[in-house]
């Protein structure tokens, strides 16, 4: 963003403008030459002749030369400084463009390196003002192709000049002498092998291969392949699908698990701020520092909560939505449920989460409405499912014992509904809000009243006709609006006004 000049600033003209590492170059070569060869190979292993394999490759191999040259542009045109008030950055050849940050706005100051960028000792730095707007200018910069030691020194430096600085724990939890909280376990593995990577892993996997396959005009060689071994293997086929998806989804969950937490280390720096490091192939930094912590998530799936694990993620300001997106601001992964506990309330400096396992906190139940409505959900599901399976019966001719599908998932649909109605929960003890729900993920908001900023009440006709309500905290944390499902319409309004009796805002909303 294009700042005005200010005549009661100090001159700025003394500072040198730096450049960035000319290396950048020849990282973007070797990047765009790593991208090249698999169509290359498959190239020339299926037909040399193809002319969507020609076409695709010489595409690859024109960007292989476009985007070094970019590159070198981006080496001749940017330049960056720091003033004593701002991180300024210039840029561009033909359409120009100045930007600044002020050092106060900054709240994340990152470093990430890919792996062409480490072997050439180069990094990324990103810092952040916390917008969550995509295309927000003054949402930050990235310097794209610093040396790595110039990279650490400026890291240090803008989180030092922004005051990047945590107010003192009011519990301390235990560390290392050196500042270490955690490091990496591989027993944690299994929960990444349990995790969402179970259901996406082979579809990604799948998707992936069918679209490099089609790039070189060979999808249909693919399908073609996989609807034949479907057929010689016939009623077998299921199972082997099944078991073969299950284990891609392991695999890919293994995979993603050591890329990208390989060496992960959590550090809480002498100031207070905390620092995680990970990464195989791409290295990341983030940095986050206590007085924009607001709250905590705790989160689970089925398969993650029989191993025992949860997945603690800190509720805090400054984060925008691109880094969310990215996840480049994971600070913690899926551990043990105890380890998890004990990490989140190391963030927040305050025995929250610990708090409620062992009963110190204790939830308020929902009215008994709220089980029905739960249970009847799970029933209207699984009568969807009957009249669709019934419509490709009577239609496209569906082997009739299909129906039998949805009556064996009848009583299976009420005990999730139960179980879903007993994961609710919420409570206002002292200065901090604690939701839980959640049967498929189960997941527990702990927040900080002090950062909630509004509160909505809405209710629906049938949440209306049993005295239900929804409690909608906002917040300008992490996702920005936190739920508690099915409340008692007289405990939701008595909550929303005890959340916002500074503020007072507060609404009440209804379909």
């Amino acid at each position: 963003m294009s700042t005005p000049s200010d005549p009661t600033r100090e001159p700025t003209t003394e500072v040198p403008w730096e450049r960035l590492d000319v290396r950048i170059v020849l990282a973007a070569f070797l990047g765009a030459l790593v991208r090249l060869v698999p169509a290359a190979l498959a190239w020339w292993f299926f037909d040399q002749d193809d002319t969507a394999a020609r076409v695709t490759v010489a595409v690859l191999a024109a960007v292989a030369l476009v985007h070094p040259a970019n590159e070198a542009l981006k080496y001749l045109k940017v330049r960056y400084r720091i003033t004593p008030g701002e991180l300024q950055v210039r840029k561009g050849l033909l359409v120009r463009s100045a930007h600044s940050v002020p050092l106060h706005r900054i709240r994340t100051v990152d470093i990430t390196s890919p792996l062409i960028h480490r072997l050439l000792g180069l990094a990324v730095l990103t810092v952040g003002t916390g917008s969550n707007l995509m295309s927000d200018p003054t949402s930050g910069v990235a310097l794209a192709g610093l040396r790595a030691p110039v990279a650490a020194a400026l890291r240090s430096r803008l989180a030092n000049e922004a005051e990047l600085a945590s107010p003192p724990a009011t519990v301390e939890q235990p560390v290392r002498d050196d500042g270490t909280v955690v490091e990496l376990r591989w027993a944690w593995i299994v929960y990444a092998m349990s995790g969402v990577w179970l259901l996406v892993g082979a579809l990604s996997v799948g998707g992936t291969l069918f679209g490099m396959a089609s790039a070189i005009g060979r999808g249909d060689w693919l399908t073609n392949g996989v609807a034949a071994a479907a057929t010689a293997l016939g009623v077998f086929a299921a199972v082997v699908g099944l078991v073969v998806f299950l284990l891609v989804g392991t695999v890919a969950g293994a995979v993603t698990f050591v890329t990208g937490w390989w060496g992960y280390r959590l550090v809480r720096e002498p100031g207070g701020t905390f620092v995680a490091s990970r990464g195989l192939l791409t290295t990341r930094s983030f940095t986050a520092d206590r007085a924009r912590m607001r709250g905590v998530t705790l989160t689970s799936s089925p398969l993650v909560r029989l191993f025992g694990g949860g997945l603690a993620r800190p509720v805090m300001t400054g984060v925008s939505l691109r880094q969310t997106m990215n996840e480049s601001a994971a600070l913690l992964p899926t551990t043990t449920h105890d380890e998890a506990v004990r990490l989140g309330d190391t963030l927040l400096g305050s025995r929250l989460l610990q708090s409620l396992d062992d009963g110190t906190v204790r939830l308020v139940t929902h009215p008994p409405a709220a089980r029905r409505r739960a249970v009847a959900r799970w029933l209207i599901a699984d009568a969807v499912v009957a009249g669709l399976v019934a419509l490709g019966t009577a239609l496209w001719g569906w082997p009739a014992w299909l129906l039998a599908v949805p009556v064996a998932l009848l009583p299976l649909c009420v005990l999730a509904g139960r179980a879903a109605y007993r994961a609710l929960g919420h409570a206002l003890v002292d200065d901090h809000l604690y939701l839980r729900r959640g049967v498929v993920i189960r997941r527990t908001d702990v927040l900080e009243v002090r950062g909630i900023s509004g509160a909505n009440v809405t209710q629906s006709p049938v949440q209306r006709w049993l005295g239900l309500a929804h409690l909608v905290a906002t917040t300008a944390a992490g996702e920005q609006a936190y739920r508690a499902v099915d409340v008692a319409v007289g405990d939701a309004t008595v909550l929303a006004a005890a959340l916002t009796a500074e503020s007072s805002v507060v609404t009440f909303t209804g379909a």
